[in-house]
């Protein structure tokens, strides 16, 4: 067998893996956008239920939810979202971990070519999201400094032909 009909063997091995691999991940998705995950707190007297995406479906209070503040309901509500997120996060991982097992066994484009960084080596890690409350110090210090942007150009003048929307576009 030759050099080239070892890489194209490979080559055709490499595009099986990942057409199963995008079937894994097409049945992966379908799954995922069943999900729900419920969170409680106070004692049961709050659920909060959200879908896939996170999105808050449903809010339920017991019998008992009289025996709490308005303070301590808006608190409960606040940790059986979170806990419901929590939850999700974690049925998310377990429903993934498949796919990822299978694409940990595919070979590496710097396996295929030499000095081809592999594409997920060059993303970033997302950053932390706060759960703090919106105004809240640990908040407020995040978003200040989020908002400090190193290169960027002061505009002098009138600025209204300048931008994506003026006229050297």
């Amino acid at each position: 067998m030759t050099d080239d009909e070892m890489s194209m063997g490979r080559l055709t091995d490499l595009f099986d893996s990942v057409q199963a691999g995008m079937k894994s991940i097409e049945h992966m998705q379908q799954k995922w956008a069943l999900l729900t995950a419920t969170g409680s707190a106070a004692h049961k007297r709050v659920s909060v239920s959200v879908n896939a995406e996170g999105e808050v479906i449903e809010t339920r209070f017991s019998g008992e939810i009289g025996d709490l503040s308005y303070e301590e309901i808006a608190k409960a509500v606040t940790e059986a979202a979170q806990a419901a997120m929590r939850e999700l996060r974690r049925q998310t991982s377990a429903l993934m971990a498949p796919v990822q097992d299978q694409e940990s066994r595919m070979p590496k484009l710097s396996e295929l070519a030499s000095g081809v960084p592999d594409i997920l080596s060059l993303v970033p890690e997302p950053p932390r999201v706060s759960t703090a409350a919106p105004g809240s110090p640990e908040r407020l210090l995040a978003e200040s400094e989020a908002m400090e942007f190193a290169d960027t150009e002061q505009l002098d003048g009138d600025s209204s032909q300048s931008g994506v929307t003026g006229p050297s576009w």
